[in-house]
């Protein structure tokens, strides 16, 4: 008996053999099936701090290549697509698989991540290989990309995919209806790119308002709505890949201004704070790190920001520092006075 689910998946998956690190938004499909998604550049050895997104439920709702799977970040609700709030998607991370109830050593920007173990994975979706497969398999994809490519100003071959498209699912029935699309590149071929976006999204037809939200970073090009993830090419630029974080203060309130929006559009988003207040004291100049990935792209250079976070301190190969740390976008708001032009 032939069995499709494997049948797709080995065509996407790479054998675990391959792997050289764990890049942002990737993909792993575990043993038991499931599928974790890794975010940010900073994990354990022989493992990652990510999420569980699709698990096998006989009773799920969601269907990949003929096996039931559940979701933990979207449901239906009243026949409406909606976000499940952060804090209830680890609940539902337990649930699943109650051995992801271990915190013992979990840092405090994995508030909202479990640990998983790289041995526990079977292959991983790597970016621009599940994109290739892709347009092997679909053929309306190639043109998509093509126009894409020349849209952004990026060679084909930097560009990849994530999100179900990694391992080849369409998530709707109309083809090309979401791509979820990472982009290769230096920080400022990612600023040029950011900047092309700011521009074509000044047509209100272009931009994109899903899940009650407007999202600053996606557009529709053709129809197609294009959800782009900054993927850093170059190791040396990424600022936060090899350092250790200890908590100083489990909950405060902050007010500043954002200074430096270099690295806003990654996971983790790192923004050069001015007239920062913690707890209503003046502090100074401090950076800001947030860890969850439905904020990206948001605040920009000139915003003022409060909310309430943590306060830590971190640990580079060549520096110790205080930071403010944010791990729930819904704790902090934006007056929005910055340029995005």
């Amino acid at each position: 008996m032939n069995d499709r689910f494997f049948e797709v998946i080995n065509r996407y998956m790479l054998p675990m053999e391959k792997l050289e690190r764990v890049v942002d938004s990737s993909y792993f499909l575990r043993k038991n099936l499931s599928f974790a998604f890794a975010q940010g550049y900073c994990h354990p050895r022989g493992g990652f701090y990510g999420k569980l997104i699709n698990y096998p439920d006989p009773r799920g709702e969601l269907t990949i290549f003929g096996r039931r799977y559940s979701n933990t970040n979207k449901r239906l609700v009243n026949n409406v697509l909606t976000l499940i709030p952060i804090g209830e998607q680890l609940e539902l991370h337990f649930r699943a698989d109650p051995s992801l109830r271990k915190r013992e050593g979990i840092p405090p920007f994995a508030e909202y991540h479990t640990v998983f173990t790289l041995s526990d994975c079977c292959g991983y979706f790597e970016h621009r290989h599940s994109l290739r497969v892709a347009m092997e398999m679909y053929p309306w994809l190639p043109p998509k990309i093509e126009k894409l490519s020349d849209f952004l100003g990026i060679p084909q071959e930097r560009l990849g995919t994530t999100g179900s498209l990694a391992y080849g699912r369409i998530e709707d029935a109309a083809e090309g209806d979401d791509i979820d699309l990472t982009i290769c590149g230096s920080i400022e071929e990612h600023r040029r790119v950011l900047a092309t976006i700011r521009k074509w999204i000044t047509n209100p037809a272009h931009r994109v308002f899903e899940f009650n939200k407007f999202w600053p970073m996606r557009f529709f090009l053709d129809g197609t709505l294009i959800c782009p993830f900054f993927i850093y090419e170059r190791p040396d630029e990424i600022p936060l890949s090899d350092f250790t974080m200890e908590l100083v203060n489990e909950g405060v309130t902050f007010r500043g201004r954002v200074s430096g929006d270099r690295h806003a559009i990654y996971l983790p988003m790192l923004l050069r704070m001015e007239g920062v207040c913690v707890n209503g004291e003046k502090t100074g100049d401090m950076p800001l790190i947030i860890y969850d990935s439905s904020v990206r792209g948001e605040f920009v250079r000139g915003d003022l920001l409060e909310g309430r976070g943590k306060l830590v301190r971190v640990s580079t190969p060549g520096d110790t520092f205080p930071a403010l740390l944010v791990t729930n976008g819904e704790t902090m708001r934006s007056t929005g006075n910055g340029s995005r032009s």
